[in-house]
């Protein structure tokens, strides 16, 4: 029971570093919002322009997919299922990161349902993989 919750926790911990440094590097990539520092997210987000968020839609997407894997990897049974549990809790992350950033509308809509979605497809992935036996 305790490996599983710390699965899922190492998994939550994965995506939101991931997701954090994607941030980092996203913003390095465009001028006008390359010098505001990341402690002033807001300002971030309201200048950004809206291919720094189809990029970011990307990392999110990504970022899910590698906690739904690093979930799945340490959970002895029932790998899709916690790793779907690892996609619901960065589903409530993100809903209460857009409660409290300001987000464009067409973002906010679009990146709530990566989470359980991607996360589950990396539960589905390493379960293969050790169907396969390609993995242990």
């Amino acid at each position: 029971m305790y490996r599983n919750f710390f699965a899922v926790f190492i998994g939550i911990l994965v995506s939101i570093t991931e997701i954090i440094y994607s941030i980092k590097l996203i913003k390095n990539w465009f001028i006008n919002i390359q010098f505001i520092p990341l402690k002033n997210i807001q300002h971030v987000f309201i200048h950004a322009p809206s291919s720094f968020f189809i990029t970011l839609f990307f990392f999110y997407a990504f970022s899910a997919l590698l906690g739904g894997i690093t979930t799945a990897f340490f959970v002895q049974n029932a790998k899709k299922a916690y790793a779907g549990l690892t996609g619901i809790i960065l589903f409530i992350i993100a809903f209460i990161h857009i409660f409290l950033y300001t987000l464009p509308l067409w973002f906010e809509i679009v990146i709530l349902p990566i989470f359980f979605h991607f996360s589950y497809l990396g539960g589905a992935f390493i379960e293969l993989l050790q169907r396969k036996k390609w993995i242990n």
